[in-house]
């Protein structure tokens, strides 16, 4: 499953205020042109939901979610403020 910083969640939460998108919304990560894009959507069933203080901010379809099971969500800083970021993990076991 897709690791998510609580950066992340907060920086999701407020990109859903910022919208004003509704309570049954969320972010939903799309494959597109290559990479992963974050679109306004509905849960639907077998949907993977991340939520933050009670409402659900991140939604992944199961082609997603295996898809990102070794990656992380986080925030960096950049120039223009800061972004998310989506990075692959490393297995540190032996």
């Amino acid at each position: 499953m897709l690791t998510v910083t609580t950066a992340a969640l907060k920086r999701l939460s407020r990109a859903l205020a910022r919208k004003r998108a509704a309570a049954d919304t969320a972010l939903r990560f799309k494959r597109s042109g290559g990479r992963w894009r974050l679109r306004l959507d509905r849960a639907r069933p077998n949907d993977a939901t991340i939520a933050h203080k009670g409402r659900q901010v991140l939604l992944l379809d199961e082609a997603a979610a295996k898809a990102m099971s070794a990656m992380m969500l986080t925030v960096r800083d950049t120039e223009s403020g800061p972004r998310l970021k989506l990075r692959k993990t490393t297995n540190t076991e032996d």
